[in-house]
């Protein structure tokens, strides 16, 4: 990171790039995480998988304290988010996340939704933001869409148009939650070709996902989550060849 936020924070070792240890999250008495331990190297793209409910989403939610912190720690590029004591706007700058749905402001172009937060929040100029927005848009494949409106675009492009704006803050790390589950199916695949061409450029990436052959193919690990635990991880073909936990195997009976 470039920037430090709360420099008496600084864990002693930035290595791993996320470091979660003994992460519990609770809704009242409804206990949705219970006691993970992850580790994520800079570079590594994750792919996270596993029933609905199993709590993929909230683990997720918690990498950047989306979801507050019921117990554990959340340590990310050495900076621990479950200290209620950090800046976590300015951590956040350095985290790009993508929803299931795509939250663009209806009335903002494409390129002015992707301009937004770097002027606003890290008070770049408009000349500036806009050349970014240009690039990233034609980095995702969008560059005759930057005039319209979201209201104009299928929902496969209003994903990339998101993607594009979370890559405009110059994240050190994209998490991606289910970034594909509310698009009709034959738009699938120019989202995942995007996330594809992000993690051959070395990003690092979290990825909660339903798209197994997405998983299998682009991810350098697997994480099989079940009833709030890690069950099983591992590289790809280790949990899609050869599954160790029967819960594992149940699960991807199922959807494969």
């Amino acid at each position: 990171m470039t920037e430090t936020p709360v420099t008496e924070n600084k864990a002693e070792t930035a290595d791993p790039k996320i470091r979660v240890k003994g992460l519990k999250k609770s809704f009242g008495d409804n206990e949705v995480l219970k006691g993970l331990d992850v580790d994520i190297a800079s570079g590594e793209v994750v792919c996270v998988i596993g029933p609905s409910g199993s709590g993929k989403s909230t683990f997720l939610r918690c990498l950047n304290r989306l979801e507050d912190i019921t117990d554990g720690n959340v340590v990310v590029d050495g900076f621990d988010v479950s200290d209620k004591k950090i800046d976590i706007d300015q951590v956040r700058q350095h985290i790009g996340m993508v929803f299931q749905h795509f939250n663009l402001f209806p009335h903002m172009t494409a390129i002015e939704n992707v301009m937004l937060a770097p002027v606003q929040t890290k008070r770049a100029s408009k000349e500036e933001a806009r050349a970014t927005a240009v690039r990233l848009l034609e980095q995702v494949g969008l560059a005759e869409k930057a005039d319209a409106k979201p209201a104009n675009l299928s929902g496969g492009q209003k994903q990339r148009v998101a993607i594009a704006r979370a890559l405009a803050m110059n994240p050190d790390i994209m998490l991606f939650d289910e970034a594909t589950s509310a698009l009709d199916p034959e738009m699938v695949g120019e989202v995942l070709q995007v996330l594809r061409d992000l993690a051959k450029g070395g990003m690092t990436m979290v990825v909660v996902t339903h798209e197994m052959g997405f998983a299998r193919e682009v991810s350098d690990r697997v994480i099989f989550m079940a009833d709030g635990y890690v069950v099983e991880e591992g590289t790809p073909e280790q949990i899609f060849g050869n599954p160790q936990q029967s819960r594992t195997q149940d699960f991807l009976n199922k959807v494969l």
